[in-house]
């Protein structure tokens, strides 16, 4: 697909536009599903069997392969947008002084980096196993999960199949589900699509909330403070016996460490959980 456009989002964060080729074609993917990006794997890595200073995740193949969902859906014709974090190689110093080093970066997002507009990239779609049918129902594997409340914990770029979600829901008049998000991340500039939730919950009718929590906040900031907690949840979402949709998205310690312990402790049923 041909990129049209490359925008900055925040200092780590782009959004690409890809072309669909036709002014009139719309993207067709299921909501819930994704999108694979395809890359070479770099030379360094190849010669060297390590990435970051670490073993190869990709196991030495010349391709890689990463999943993205886009923040457009198929109300969008002519293009589709994904929102994608770029590591730089270096290193990045925490608001408390920590460091995170990472002499290579992150694999696909510098490869990214390199491109411009008009250039193309390989993708394939869609994939994933779960599926927002509309008005509450979700396919997952073997089930329907079917609900009135949709709860939704997101972590960093954990947001765009979650406001994918939301976007689909908010568009469907027949669609009455309320829609709550507990959106978590390390400082006020990691919030990503902070436009595009502050615009879909004032269009909601009351339908859906946003709630931020951030690990290093700034000064008289208002919103929740540090990793999402068992207390956040029984706060924000309906209880576990009204049977929401729980979606998760995030970093993998995220999802299973604050999410679904969590979720556990409160007695939300496990199938009622729905880790995209």
């Amino acid at each position: 697909m041909e990129i049209m456009d490359i925008r900055h989002v925040s200092p780590d964060t782009k959004v690409f536009r890809l072309s669909l080729g036709n002014k009139r074609a719309h993207l067709g993917l299921p909501i819930g599903k994704h999108m694979i990006i395809y890359a070479p794997n770099p030379r360094h890595c190849l010669d060297t069997g390590l990435w970051n200073e670490k073993p190869d995740q990709d196991k030495g193949k010349a391709e890689i392969a990463r999943t993205y969902t886009p923040i457009t859906g198929d109300e969008t014709l002519g293009y589709v947008d994904l929102m994608i974090k770029c590591y730089a190689a270096g290193t990045k110093q925490m608001p408390d002084g920590r460091e995170f080093h990472w002499p290579d970066g992150g694999k696909m997002g510098c490869y990214l980096d390199t491109l411009r507009a008009g250039q193309s990239i390989e993708v394939f779609g869609p994939v994933g196993v779960h599926h927002y049918l509309g008005q509450g129902r979700f396919k997952v594997p073997g089930r329907v999960v079917d609900t009135k409340h949709i709860c939704m914990l997101a972590g960093g770029v954990g947001i765009t199949p979650i406001l994918q979600i939301v976007n689909a829901a908010l568009r469907d008049p027949v669609d009455k589900c309320s829609l709550t998000l507990l959106y978590a991340n390390k400082t006020y500039d990691d919030i990503l699509a902070r436009e595009l939730l502050v615009e879909a919950e004032a269009r909601s009718g009351g339908r859906f909330q946003v709630h931020y929590t951030l690990d290093f906040p700034p000064e008289n900031w208002t919103g929740l403070t540090g990793f999402i907690t068992a207390e956040m949840i029984k706060d924000i979402f309906v209880g576990p016996s009204e049977l929401p949709a729980v979606v998760m998205c995030g970093p993998p310690p995220m999802v299973e460490f604050a999410c679904k312990k969590n979720l556990e402790v409160l007695g939300y049923p496990k199938s009622c959980w729905i880790a995209m």
